[in-house]
């Protein structure tokens, strides 16, 4: 008995330790069936992958940079380079103009200032002969305000206005002198002209230009006949420009206008005359070079009429009772020398009541030329 309390109490002992330290008596697996499940088939075994590449990013610092999604940079060639560099240093160039321009535009609208106005002659001295008109006239018509921008206007423009609103100002010229003053250069006009026309008589200066219109010719004159345009329209302060009219010249183009087709007579060529060409000078240079002629043969004063109407026959009327026929512009100064020696001279001349007709326009076969003179009635 006292060997089975023993026995007890060490089984009482290993299942209060076996308790205590929490073990726990396994239970056996099932067992497996005779007959194992089929395995699943084999799949095959997945190709390996190449990881792909990072894609760079593009340097913004770097040519051909666009931003937006990172895309394959390409290879920039020298010739694109080239073309880059080149564009770059263009736009710098412009970027370097404008800002001149700028500084200029900048610079001129600042500093150059209209502070004073200079009126003088054309020869520079003062004062300055203005005729009719007084300084204040021609400053108030000038339209430039003090203190205004010295390259703001243009000077041509304000000359143009000058003479248009003062016609007695024969010669206008409107210049600038830095740093601010603007000088105005003036000729004053002479009623030189009295020209008929369908509506009365334009008064001109020596440089033709209208200074007022007339119902009747004024006295102390001269009498300026010319071939005037279809479309002459006298506006006081403007300038005639008279037509070159010449009735040799224009012959053959009224024949063919009137239908006159006659052929002319043909010449033997081997006594054919040599063609002379003659070149028409326009009428405003030949009516300059004879009032030329005529003040250095001293007789302009004693010419009371021009006719210069038709070019291949232009006459001089002197002191109302000789009409000198020059006929065309060649030879000019030697025919007004031949007819101031006609008209002046005592010994060799006319008398002092002849009246008539003095031609010069005859030129002899040797060059030369004759005078012949028409007695008659006062031309």
């Amino acid at each position: 008995m006292g060997n089975n309390r023993r026995t007890n109490g060490s089984a009482n002992q290993k299942r209060s330790l076996g308790s205590r330290v929490g073990l726990q008596k396994a239970t056996p697996p099932p067992r497996r069936a005779a007959q194992s499940a089929p395995r699943p088939a084999q799949t095959p075994p997945r190709p390996q992958q190449t990881p792909p590449r990072p894609q760079s990013q593009l340097n913004p610092q770097k040519p051909g940079y666009r931003p937006g999604a990172p895309k394959k940079q390409r290879r920039v060639t020298q010739a694109e380079q080239l073309r880059r560099r080149r564009r770059r240093r263009i736009l710098g160039v412009l970027a370097v103009l404008a800002v001149l321009a700028a500084a200029v535009l900048l610079s001129v609208n600042l500093l150059f200032k209209v502070t004073a106005f200079r009126i003088e002659n054309f020869d520079r001295t003062t004062p300055a002969d203005t005729g009719i008109y007084s300084g204040e006239d021609i400053l108030n018509a000038l339209q430039i305000e003090q203190d205004s921008n010295l390259f703001g206007f243009s000077t041509a423009a304000k000359a143009q206005q000058l003479s248009q609103a003062l016609p007695y100002l024969d010669r206008v010229q409107v210049d600038i002198q830095l740093p601010g003053t603007v000088v105005v250069k003036v000729e004053p006009a002479t009623e030189r002209f009295a020209v008929p026309y369908d509506g009365g008589w334009a008064i001109l200066s020596d440089r033709l230009k209208i200074l007022r219109l007339a119902d009747s010719r004024p006295d102390g004159m001269l009498s300026l006949s010319m071939t005037l345009n279809d479309t002459f329209d006298p506006q006081v302060g403007s300038t005639v420009e008279p037509a070159s009219y010449n009735s040799l010249l224009d012959a053959p183009e009224q024949a063919a206008a009137s239908g006159d087709t006659a052929e002319p007579t043909p010449t033997p060529t081997a006594t054919a005359a040599p063609e002379v060409v003659y070149l028409q000078t326009p009428a405003p240079e030949v009516l300059q070079t004879l009032l030329t002629e005529l003040h250095e043969k001293n007789l302009f004063d004693g010419i009371t009429a021009v006719d210069i109407a038709d070019l291949s026959r232009i006459s001089v009327v002197y002191q109302d009772r000789i009409r000198v026929v020059l006929g065309n512009d060649t030879n000019m100064e030697y025919k007004l020398r031949l007819a101031a020696v006609a008209l002046t001279d005592p010994d060799q001349g006319l008398l002092p009541a002849d009246r008539g007709t003095l031609d010069v326009s005859m030129t002899e076969s040797d060059g030369s030329i004759k005078a012949y003179f028409d007695p008659g009635t006062a031309p």
